[in-house]
């Protein structure tokens, strides 16, 4: 297929806003491509230049893509059209450029992409690389037409997906037939999609939503969730947003090592930075400035201690435990695992003795509670009723799309943020509000920097960002609004902290928003 041709097939889908018929035009060409063309077909379709599994992605930022698209170098003789997997090899290349003036040498060879291309195949590649095509398809619409055209249960290949974490790879497997894609292993030392939880107001509707009966009541604490790989001695951390954290948490290697006895596993647990000598939890921002540090790393872990407490086990000595219920689980986990690394429980059916637990649990500086059904399956990368939390004040995990610089003071800085939440139907981010309100001057600082390394669009006063950033907001309550388009907005909405451990797809989502907007109408009238 030519990337020209591709580019009307982006057209047709974008026209239509009918799910079903963008999910029958795709599988219709994946009829007709070449199976050596699927996983370039598809990850382009979900705006992913290259592979998720490339370790540090493309590399190229906004004013690079700019600068190629406005400066592009024409081929000395004249080329044949550009396929759409010579578009993709020529990015996976350019993903492979590191070391020596690397950023130059990517812009030349983006620059020479480009210089092959008409303008408006160039504009395309832009989309695609900056993660905006915007025809509204993501990654679970082309799960679903890979199951309609090879005939393959969409929960045997969502489960690949999960586990491999890698769209292009779920092709790969899918391609091999129904038994390779039900025996994919996950692979060690490449993260897996963890389960999410659901948020509850209380304890009683934790245990509601549960189903009542007897529950794991967990301390819920304000740490940083980790997945943590073993395998003979070696120790990997991965963050919840995937991302490889080894190298700066030695210590917890040590913890691991020390405390772990196991030949293989996969375990999940939750990082915390606690006062030296109080033995108080330090704040979450606190624990981030370990999480992100590469440099002076033990100087770090004299200044910010850190423990491990472990929940979860989901995979050991080649087994993968995901169907096997929690408490289960939690059996082996113990067996497995010193004392003291454990995550604080009980196990109870008595409603008035989870609530104390809770309270106890607000009282030592943590953030709440998790309420686990025992039986539960490991879901991945899922919320369901399995895994409730409770935490002292509801706020919203939201994204940052687009900034508009401040006034004053804050004029040098971006500090107006556009907050989102998710709508996987669509995969959009919806504004919900605007705020200005719960940053430090160094946090402005920081999230400058940051936002405008993700820009894909500048209007002068404003910019508009990929949906990388989460943000944890604090709120007085949710609104109608015709104004945006989710059809809802935040009543004086306030960041209360800057979520770098959590992934723009585990931000809340519409659906949730519409049921905490209805919520709110059990203490309050209502003008219909």
């Amino acid at each position: 297929m030519l990337f020209k041709d591709f580019i009307r097939i982006c057209m047709r889908i974008g026209s239509t806003s009918s799910i079903t018929e963008k999910k029958n035009i795709v599988a219709t060409y994946l009829k007709e491509l070449e199976r050596s063309e699927w996983k370039s077909f598809i990850l382009f379709l979900v705006g992913k230049p290259i592979p998720d599994s490339i370790e540090g992605g493309l590399g190229v930022g906004y004013s690079t893509i700019m600068k190629a698209l406005k400066n592009p170098i024409k081929p000395l003789f004249p080329s044949n059209p550009l396929t759409l997997n010579d578009v993709f090899n020529e990015l996976i290349k350019i993903a492979y450029i590191r070391g020596k003036d690397s950023s130059k040498r990517k812009f030349e060879a983006l620059a020479s992409l480009m210089g092959r291309m008409s303008r408006e195949e160039r504009i395309w590649l832009s989309k695609i690389i900056l993660g905006e095509l915007r025809i509204g398809l993501v990654d679970g619409h082309l799960l679903g037409a890979l199951s309609n055209v090879l005939g393959l249960s969409l929960e045997d290949i969502r489960r690949a997906y999960l586990l491999r974490g890698d769209l292009g790879d779920v092709v790969d497997v899918a391609l091999k037939g129904v038994e390779a894609l039900r025996n994919v292993p996950p692979r060690l030392f490449s993260p897996i999609r963890p389960m999410l939880a659901t948020p509850a107001s209380s304890i009683a509707e934790a245990y509601n939503m549960i189903g009542g009966g007897e529950a794991a009541v967990e301390v819920k604490y304000d740490g940083a969730r980790v997945q943590i790989h073993i395998k003979n001695g070696r120790v990997k951390i991965f963050s919840r947003r995937l991302t490889d954290v080894t190298y700066s948490l030695p210590d917890v290697v040590e913890i691991v090592r020390n405390g772990v006895s196991v030949d293989e596993a996969i375990l999940e647990g939750e990082v915390v930075a606690y006062e030296r000598g109080s033995g108080k939890p330090l704040p979450f921002q606190t624990l981030m400035k370990r999480f992100k540090r590469i440099y002076n790393i033990e100087e770090a872990m004299e200044l910010i201690p850190l423990k491990i407490h472990l929940f979860e086990i989901i995979y050991l000595n080649g087994k993968l435990l995901i169907d096997t219920p929690y408490s289960d689980r939690y059996d082996l986990l113990v067996e497995r695992v010193s004392e003291e690394l454990l995550a604080n429980r009980i196990v109870t059916s008595n409603i008035r003795e989870a609530e104390s637990f809770y309270k106890r649990a607000l009282d030592y500086g943590h953030e709440g509670v998790m309420v686990k059904r025992l039986n539960s399956p490991y879901i991945l990368g899922v919320r369901g009723k399995h895994w409730i939390k409770v935490k002292s004040k509801e706020t919203l995990d939201l994204v940052i799309v687009g900034a508009e610089w401040g006034h004053g003071r804050r004029s040098s800085w971006l500090s107006d943020y556009y907050l989102a939440v998710y709508d996987p139907n669509s995969g959009e981010y919806l504004v919900v509000g605007k705020t200005f309100k719960g940053l430090t001057d160094e946090e402005f600082q920081y999230m400058t920097k940051r936002l405008l390394e993700l820009k894909v669009k500048d209007e002068g006063f404003r910019i508009w960002v990929k949906p990388e950033i989460v943000v944890e907001v604090d709120f007085n309550e949710i609104q109608k609004s015709p104004k945006y388009k989710s059809g809802l907005a935040l009543r004086l909405a306030r960041i209360t902290r800057i979520r770098e451990d959590k992934s723009p797809e585990e931000a809340a989502t519409l659906e949730e928003l519409y049921q905490l907007y209805e919520r709110q109408f059990e203490k309050k009238g209502k003008v219909i």
